[in-house]
């Protein structure tokens, strides 16, 4: 009998691990899927939880709570498991892969945000001068949230259903619920933020790895030129699908294969 690995996504900023829902559904429609293990946590400050020293939206707090719910599925299901992530949550299961290749058997990055070439080995910034370990001000997404907090529900659906119609009706409310419960304050000082590791989040990680990504027309934050280091890399893959940032959302059925061919690739 084959042992289907278990699934942590990590979602992304504003998101929470609600919003995977209508994607997990799909999921275990396909093929030997029906009985995958899927866990989507909250992120700090996300679904509801307020920001607690520790356990806020900078990178090692991220990275730190990733690392010990991919342990506890670890121990709950007897074996290395498939992370993933949107966005932000895509950085975070990079991390998880690079830190801990022990407990990872394959990685999904959907959209993952790399905006300039990848540095080359041994670099300390992402193509330029900045250093990736500096805070970085995040207070636009607390602006935003603040801003969708301020109105009634029906009317952030109701916007998202404007700007996204070609998205699956189910998609909408847990959206809009996410941006409502997501924790302003955590974004209101600067932050390390994604990008503090990702020289070695790419040196480090295990392949194989799948890129899910958008494209840069419409919305798509991987940049051609990341496109083409990480096609470079050994055990890598990426897919432009044709959608956005929000490939899953845009793109479904073929986000959905991907991520599914990749599990089966790797059940023992």
């Amino acid at each position: 009998m084959t042992a289907l690995p278990a699934l942590l996504l990590m979602h992304g900023v504003g998101d929470a691990g609600a919003c995977w829902g209508p994607f997990v559904r799909r999921l275990r429609q396909s093929p030997g899927l029906a009985d995958l293990r899927v866990v989507t946590p909250d992120a700090p400050a996300h679904g509801g939880r307020r920001a607690q020293p520790g356990q806020g939206v900078a990178w090692p707090d991220l990275l730190s709570e990733a690392i010990a719910a991919t342990e506890a599925l670890v121990a709950e299901s007897g074996g290395p498991i498939v992370v993933g992530g949107h966005s932000m949550g895509s950085m975070v299961a990079l991390g998880v892969a690079a830190t801990r290749p022990d407990l990872v058997v394959a990685t999904f990055l959907e959209d993952p945000p790399l905006m300039s070439a990848l540095p080359e080995p041994g670099d300390t910034a992402a193509g330029d001068d900045v250093d990736p370990h500096a805070p970085v001000d995040v207070s636009e997404f607390g602006a935003w949230f603040a801003s969708l907090q301020s109105i009634p529900l029906a009317d952030v659906i109701a916007a998202a259903r404007a700007d996204h119609p070609t998205w699956d009706e189910e998609e909408y409310e847990p959206w809009a619920r996410a941006k409502q419960s997501a924790d302003p304050a955590a974004f209101a000082e600067p932050v390390v933020w994604v990008h503090a590791d990702l020289e070695r989040l790419l040196r480090d990680a295990p392949a194989p790895v799948v890129v899910a990504a958008g494209l840069p027309e419409l919305g798509g934050l991987v940049a051609p030129e990341a496109e083409a280091g990480l096609r470079a890399m050994p055990g890598w893959s990426v897919h432009r699908l044709p959608a956005g940032h929000d490939v899953r959302r845009d793109a479904p059925d073929a986000t959905v294969g991907l991520l599914a061919d990749l599990i089966r690739s790797v059940t023992a």
